[in-house]
């Protein structure tokens, strides 16, 4: 519970055991009170579903606010990872077209290199 909640709580009651102790102190006949109490009881039940009401409507859009800086940092984070791969996946493209280039080399250089030994040993 909120330190808020906690003031707002502990306000409530004092308020409620103000009302009743001014209520039973006060001179008046016994069914006099009882119906001041009565009234007092259910004004406090009001006012405490009324506050019980704004504290969760309040709690409610606190929610909805941090589930809303959560989505927004996860879109967020889920564009720049985007970006990333298709940067990494760009490069990894470029080294497989540098890696059949250098195969292809080495395969021409292979064959010239058979060639001159198939050469060199049909002369000797």
């Amino acid at each position: 519970m909120s330190s808020d909640s906690k003031l707002l709580v502990g306000l409530i009651l004092g308020a409620a055991a103000g009302a009743v102790a001014g209520i039973l102190v006060a001179p008046a006949a016994g069914i006099d009170t009882r119906e001041k109490i009565a009234g007092k009881a259910g004004d406090l039940k009001q006012d405490l579903e009324d506050k019980y009401g704004d504290l969760s409507e309040r709690i409610k859009n606190l929610e909805s606010d941090q589930i809303d800086d959560i989505k927004d940092k996860f879109y967020d984070v889920k564009g720049k990872v985007k970006k990333q791969y298709s940067h990494i996946a760009a490069k990894v493209k470029d080294l497989e077209g540098e890696l059949a280039d250098k195969m292809d080399e080495l395969k021409k250089q292979a064959k010239d290199i058979e060639a001159k030994a198939e050469a060199k040993a049909k002369t000797v």
